[in-house]
């Protein structure tokens, strides 16, 4: 069944309702077509059905079928540790150090670090986890295959899960992936970190995704007139951050 899976997710580019449809209808698969499909793809992957399989991930609203993964799936296993840290793609001086100040302190409680791959401050506290062997988890924006092949000049850090439900995109299901990108990394986190931010970033998702699923909101006070959205999390009840204290003590 996991190679059902794999064929149905890669035949529909990881699109959730096309794959659920042909799973309902059971749609036919030649035996030819189901043998190889595993050599189709340059990554590991686990499907829905795998023990490995997260299992706080199966209680989000449409969980992935499949997961595509590069590097380290035992930070899978991790979820208790696990905390994501977001910003905006313009970013501050301050807002960077907060950034890298609380990446520090997370790390060296032993916190695995998750994010987007994305420009801005998402993007700094890549750098960051790579720079000091942090743990983290990088949920891509991009789909698994063109990472793989942005990867192929570098040696993954053993201590780095690149991870995606989509192997090859369709940009017809564009606004879908964006979805699922928020969906993956309210999943894997126990709470979520918002460093200072514009009105042009959208997290909406995100946020709408972590109150749904009862996950800690966290954000850093700023004082910028432009990257001052974390002060509205804030008034709808986030936690007010300036350190990992504040975070630790509440999950």
């Amino acid at each position: 069944m996991d190679k059902v899976l794999l064929y149905f997710s890669l035949k529909y580019f990881g699109n959730w309702d096309e794959i659920y449809n042909a799973l309902d209808t059971k749609e036919k698969i030649s035996h030819v077509d189901l043998e190889k499909v595993e050599s189709k793809i340059d990554c590991n992957y686990i499907t829905i059905l795998s023990p490995l399989y997260p299992n706080y991930l199966k209680n989000c609203h449409k969980p992935p079928f499949v997961i595509y993964f590069k590097g380290d799936n035992e930070l899978l296993v991790k979820y208790h540790k696990a905390i994501g840290i977001v910003g905006g793609k313009e970013y501050d001086e301050y807002g960077l150090f907060m950034a890298e100040k609380l990446s520090k302190e997370l790390s060296e409680e032993n916190r695995i670090l998750v994010t987007y791959q994305k420009e801005g401050i998402n993007e700094k506290v890549i750098d960051y986890c790579k720079e000091n062997l942090v743990e983290n988890i990088i949920v891509l924006q991009d789909d698994m295959k063109s990472t793989l092949m942005k990867l192929q000049e570098t040696k993954v850090n053993d201590k780095t899960l690149y991870i995606t439900e989509s192997y090859e995109k369709n940009t017809k299901y564009q606004e879908n992936y964006d979805t699922y990108t928020n969906r993956m990394l309210c999943g894997l986190v126990k709470g979520v970190i918002f460093c200072p931010y514009s009105q042009e970033d959208n997290f909406k998702d995100l946020i709408n995704f972590a109150i749904n699923e009862g996950k800690e909101l966290f954000a850093v006070p700023c004082t910028s007139k432009v990257l001052n959205q974390t002060n509205k999390l804030i008034k709808m009840g986030a936690k007010l951050t300036e350190n990992a204290k504040d975070v630790l003590n509440e999950i």
